[in-house]
């Protein structure tokens, strides 16, 4: 079944026994107070062209930047091990990822600093094995939800992204506040998609500028795999509901990942941060000073 959707364990390092399984097991769903969130996707290249080096230099990147939460797209178990050992992750973040097996090279990583009430993965109508993770949280007091997806490629696929996009719709609609983000695999031709209640944030943000996340003219790397040129926004951030506002939004990876190897980047595709601000509303005078 296309639509099979199942739980999926969030964990924490263990550092007693060096390991992420010993602690595996769905958190409460525990309240905090947060004023800004900080969310980060990134596809990284199933790839195995300095796989090593290219996933180490993303977990860098990351660091300085250290995302509340943050998505992975085309996720190995390569890719999987050199994240969970990096001693700032271990430290600091809940894990829950779908990697290797029936999801082959498409795998999904969603690390948080935020308590989670529960992930799930939702498979798609695919070709291409692919899906989404869904993560609940209580912020503030409110529910809020952030799902990692990975949408088919191709132009040949423009109907299956919608009807892949829908049903992630679908699965938000009864949700008040939510973040999406990852690779949609989405040209500009398939901009209408999104609509009220969901806002692009690129654009929403930037609107002179174009935000590729794909881009040959930047990525030397990503020229040389292919040998054409293309400019694309693969890569978004969507927002929905009222309790939280986007503030910021920025390329990651858009440099090489050394001196020494001037045409390797961190991944055929860009990296995104985005930065929300929580919406509290103001009360009127009036409403302040009734009785």
């Amino acid at each position: 079944m296309f639509h099979l959707r199942r739980r999926i364990p969030v964990g924490r390092y263990d550092a007693a026994s060096n390991s992420w399984d010993g602690v595996d097991g769905v958190e409460d769903a525990a309240d905090v107070d947060r004023d800004e969130l900080t969310v980060a996707t990134f596809n990284v290249w199933f790839d195995d062209y300095f796989a090593d080096q290219r996933y180490r230099a993303i977990a860098d990147l990351l660091c300085r930047e250290s995302p509340d939460i943050m998505v992975f797209q085309e996720i190995t178990p390569t890719a999987l091990r050199i994240f969970l050992t990096q001693p700032w992750i271990q430290g600091h973040y809940r894990r829950a990822a779908v990697a290797g097996g029936r999801a082959g090279n498409y795998g999904l990583l969603m690390l948080s600093r935020l308590p989670v009430a529960q992930v799930t993965y939702t498979r798609l109508p695919t070709r291409m094995s692919r899906g989404f993770l869904r993560a609940d949280f209580t912020v503030g007091g409110h529910p809020l939800v952030v799902c990692c997806v990975h949408l088919d490629s191709g132009k040949r696929s423009v109907w299956l992204r919608g009807r892949q996009l829908r049903r992630v719709f679908r699965t938000l609609r009864r949700s008040d506040d939510a973040v999406v983000l990852g690779d949609f695999n989405m040209r500009d031709s398939e901009d209408a998609r999104i609509a009220a209640p969901y806002r692009d944030v690129w654009p929403m943000l930037r609107p002179t500028d174009d935000g590729f996340t794909e881009d040959t003219a930047i990525n030397l790397m990503r020229y040389d795999s292919k040998n054409k040129h293309r400019q694309v926004r693969f890569d978004r951030v969507l927002h929905k509901g009222e309790g939280w506002v986007p503030t910021s939004i920025e390329l990651l990876g858009t440099h090489p990942i050394s001196s020494s190897h001037p045409r390797v980047f961190p991944s055929d595709h860009f990296g995104l941060l985005c930065r929300l601000v929580r919406h509290r509303p103001t009360v009127g005078r009036d409403a302040a000073s009734a009785p």
